[in-house]
């Protein structure tokens, strides 16, 4: 079986080279170089920031970043909606995060499971992922080691409903899911983890 037909087997949908490697190359230098903050978590209707629980830096990025990003996602949203077979209007604006070492995030579903959660929580439907570099088993120029992307719910058999399934980023990678599946990122090893998170509603 393919790569690609696995991970349809099990409900993600990944584009390989998303983002050509000079782009990537790009947006990481913007990122290293810019401001940030640490990112908060939504629970109920609190916008949160617990280290103990979300530990990443929020980077800005310029408007034609953000921009061509939004261009390259909306080009795709035929073809997510055809595969995930819902109807998407729109992605919510792209988030760049950088995580170093020791950052991770906690198990948590992007689309909320309170009733109390805010409208731009509970109204996502499909989570995007863009990996600006790889994850490798051993660090490299610009890869990062450890802070996989761990998701839950993704395998058939029932025996396996609590088993995380780990996907490996690599640089200009996209991935989608469904924005209800429990996921987490655990611990970067070594190097940063760059990535770029948008949702679709």
């Amino acid at each position: 079986m393919e790569k690609s037909d696995f991970y349809s087997s099990i409900g993600l949908f990944v584009r390989k080279n998303f983002l050509d490697d000079d782009l990537c190359v790009r947006i990481r230098s913007e990122m290293l170089s810019s401001d940030g903050r640490p990112a908060h978590f939504v629970r109920k209707d609190k916008n949160l920031l617990d280290e103990n629980i979300r530990r990443t830096m929020e980077k800005h990025t310029s408007k034609a970043t953000k921009t061509l990003i939004n261009d390259k996602l909306s080009s795709i949203k035929g073809e997510l909606e055809d595969y995930f077979d819902m109807k998407l209007s729109r992605s919510q604006g792209p988030k760049f995060l950088y995580y170093k070492e020791g950052d991770f995030f906690q198990r948590h579903y992007d689309k909320g499971m309170s009733t109390d959660n805010p409208e731009t929580v509970k109204e996502r439907k499909v989570s995007t992922v863009i990996f600006l570099n790889s994850e490798t088993d051993e660090l490299e120029n610009s890869s990062y080691t450890g802070g996989s992307l761990i998701i839950y719910g993704v395998m058939k058999d029932p025996r396996f409903k609590s088993y995380g399934f780990r996907l490996i980023g690599a640089t200009g990678m996209l991935l989608a899911f469904r924005s209800d599946l429990l996921h987490e990122v655990i611990p970067v090893k070594e190097g940063v983890r760059y990535t770029v998170v948008d949702w679709f509603v």
